[in-house]
């Protein structure tokens, strides 16, 4: 079980990052917001898996798969935002 302390400072993390996500959310539309955005969820997505369900102490096969699949969400998200984007 992680310590109290690096539960708390994963929280802080997630809570700055959940700023940066707004901040790109009501700026503009620009692909740069958009890009802040999708690291910053994907940067909360990894802190959740290391520092919560503590996946850091997990097999590597195991933080392989995970780090495939929010690869691959990230993907999905950011090619729906530029299709968005063409067929505007």
């Amino acid at each position: 079980m992680p310590s109290a302390f690096t539960l708390l400072r994963a929280w802080g993390l997630m809570m700055a990052l959940t700023g940066l996500s707004l901040w790109a959310a009501i700026s503009d539309q620009s692909i740069a917001s958009t890009l802040a955005a999708m690291g910053a969820g994907v940067l909360k997505a990894v802190l959740i898996l290391w520092a919560y369900l503590n996946l850091r102490r997990s097999p590597s096969g195991w933080k392989a798969v995970f780090g495939v699949f929010l690869i691959a969400i990230a993907l999905i998200v950011l090619g729906a935002f530029w299709v968005g984007k063409i067929v505007k």
